[in-house]
């Protein structure tokens, strides 16, 4: 407490926690501020009227609300405060949490092994066997009259399909051969300087995709005069 906090002047009104505090005794050097301003002098007596006030029936209900409303909650303890004190910012801890989630994870994933996989799964399943194309492939002088690639072990049928550079399906059909003639339905999207991707799936018996090639481009060059 210093001189200015003891003769602070008329107009430079006390805090609410400095007036209940000299009301209740705790702070006398305050009193001479309290004389002489007019309006701390008046909050000092309301608040003494307040707590000299008995309480009438129909106000304790509402006064037990007002406690209970001002009444602070306990506070809540972050995770972190059960790790105790530790020289590591807490972004290693949540690091940490991360790390032991994803190794949980690949632990389950470890222990289900093959055997809980779902029936019917097959065609889900990652594939690292690929179809590999044979022909046509770039740019070719005359529409091609057949599409081939390399056979697939245990493939019973393949998926032939042709589309436009963006994806859109243009024809698709299944053989079992690793050779397809072009029929006239095919040609007739084979137009000069269009460029088209075809590629193909092989799939076993059960219908389950178990290798596809990636999308191969081939564009027909126009002929002299055109």
């Amino acid at each position: 407490m210093n001189d200015k906090d003891a003769f602070r002047a008329p107009g430079h009104c006390l805090e609410p926690d400095e007036i209940e505090a000299f009301v209740e005794g705790c702070a006398a050097h305050l009193a001479g501020h309290v004389e002489a301003c007019p309006v701390c002098s008046h909050i000092a007596a309301s608040y003494r009227e307040f707590l000299d006030a008995d309480v009438r029936e129909e106000e304790k209900a509402d006064l037990q609300w007002i406690e209970s409303r001002l009444k602070k909650p306990a506070p809540k303890r972050s995770w972190f405060g059960w790790l105790g004190p530790s020289p590591l910012p807490r972004w290693a801890f949540s690091i940490a949490a991360v790390l032991l989630i994803v190794a949980g994870s690949l632990q389950l994933r470890r222990m289900a092994g093959p055997g809980l996989r779902p029936p019917g799964s097959d065609a889900a399943v990652v594939r690292s066997v690929q179809v590999h194309l044979v022909a046509p492939s770039g740019d070719v002088d005359a529409a091609p009259s057949a599409f081939q690639w390399d056979p697939v072990d245990k493939a019973a049928v393949y998926e032939f399909q042709i589309t436009e550079v963006d994806g859109t399906p243009l024809w698709t059909c299944r053989t079992n051969q690793t050779k397809l003639n072009s029929a006239p339905d095919i040609q007739r999207f084979m137009l000069p300087r269009k460029a088209l991707l075809w590629r193909v799936k092989a799939l076993n018996s059960s219908g389950g995709v178990i290798a596809e090639s990636a999308p191969e481009r081939f564009k027909v060059l126009p002929s002299a005069g055109q």
